[in-house]
């Protein structure tokens, strides 16, 4: 659960960075003090991520749908997609020409759906009653103190009444 919480911070949080810099703000602020970030603070951001992990899996469906209409296996672009991230990665992919025309038609509609993503989570954000850089301060707090990531874990785990 943790992993996957701190992939999904990361990936919520570099979205609202690329966010903030669209809109010149400065990007990574400081992170909020344990003493700082409250409960409610807490609640909020699980509600962020528990509609942003429905906005992602939409947002994966439809890039899918994408990908396989033009007849590359969805498996084969994520290969794609980490390869182009990861430089160690990129010398080992065998991309064929026809490959890289087919990607370089379908990444407009790719972006867009990633544009289109985006702006739900900064939506989602706003209506849970924070600015970006609140989001993404207490984001921060939750990454850089274990005990403000533990109290994150317990809010944003089902209750277990035994």
């Amino acid at each position: 659960m943790r992993n996957t919480l701190v992939v999904f911070l990361g990936m919520i949080f570099s979205t609202a960075t690329v966010f903030a810099q669209q809109q010149q703000m400065p990007p990574q602020p400081e992170p909020l003090s344990p003493e700082e970030v409250t409960d409610e603070h807490l609640e909020k951001i699980s509600n962020i991520t528990q509609a942003g992990q429905g906005i992602q899996e939409e947002a994966d469906s439809k890039m899918k749908n994408v990908v396989e209409d033009v007849g590359i296996e969805y498996q084969r672009f994520q290969q794609i997609m980490m390869a182009q991230q990861n430089p160690q990665l990129a010398n080992q992919l065998q991309l064929s020409s026809e490959e890289e025309k087919t990607l370089q038609q379908i990444q407009p509609e790719l972006m867009k759906i990633n544009q289109e993503a985006q702006q739900k989570y900064m939506t989602n954000i706003e209506e849970e009653g924070l600015s970006i850089l609140e989001f993404q301060q207490i984001a921060q707090a939750i990454q850089a103190h274990p005990e403000v990531a533990e109290r994150f874990e317990e809010i944003n785990s089902p209750e277990e009444d035994g």
